[in-house]
């Protein structure tokens, strides 16, 4: 899928994407499918698979355009001079602010069908949409464009080991899965009932992050 050198693959290709991104918007995750989309964009069907290795990989490009907020509060956290666990915490309290907000997007995109291609899947968007990559620190990039989840959380996680926290190198994918499962069950419990406090999750999930990682106050 090299469609930077193509102009009309990528200029197709961008297409596409925000198709499915406007009928993400207008009809719901749930909604989108591969004739909708061609349709929208204006090709037929089967000329998807010319670009994408199927819908679920196309949707998963369209969703990180739901990621803008949570990119630039991001980038402002990377030019702030504070304590690793500061960080820390306000890096996760802003992907929960993102993740709860819409939960039936970033569940596919975290713990879905290509949810092991989250690198690739990252770096391509941002080739077909430069004006929507943000610059971070070093530390918020590894884990910014880690694999997936679990890369992505223990990226983030493992500077802790230096702090005043019960996590150390013996302990750190163990207490990494803990958090991983934690963020999957409450995103489960926000879809079976969509009524749910996207805020009042939030603080569950900080709660749950502070005590397996054994910080204890926030």
């Amino acid at each position: 899928m090299d469609f930077m050198k193509d102009t009309t693959r990528r200029l197709n290709a961008v297409c596409f994407i925000e198709a499915a991104q406007e009928l993400i918007d207008t009809e719901g995750p749930d909604q989108v499918s591969v004739r909708k989309i061609a349709a929208k964009a204006g090709f037929h069907n089967s000329t998807i698979y010319l670009y994408f290795k199927d819908v679920d990989q196309l949707v998963m490009l369209a969703s990180l355009k739901y990621f803008e907020r949570y990119s630039k509060a991001l980038a402002r956290q990377s030019l702030k001079n504070v304590s690793y666990p500061e960080n820390f915490l306000a890096i996760w309290s802003f992907f929960g602010e993102t993740v709860f907000a819409q939960p039936q997007i970033f569940y596919n995109f975290f713990f879905g069908k290509h949810s092991e291609d989250l690198t690739d899947v990252i770096k391509l968007y941002y080739e077909l949409f430069p004006e929507e990559k943000e610059e971070y620190s070093t530390e918020i990039e590894s884990m910014f464009y880690g694999r997936n989840i679990t890369e992505r959380c223990l990226r983030l996680l493992e500077p802790m080991t230096k702090e005043k926290t019960s996590v150390t190198e013996d302990n750190l994918e163990l207490v990494n899965d803990i958090i991983v499962n934690c963020l999957k069950g409450l995103l489960e419990q926000k879809l079976q009932n969509p009524q749910m406090d996207e805020k009042a999750l939030n603080e569950r999930l900080l709660d749950m992050i502070v005590y397996t990682v054994g910080m204890y106050t926030r």
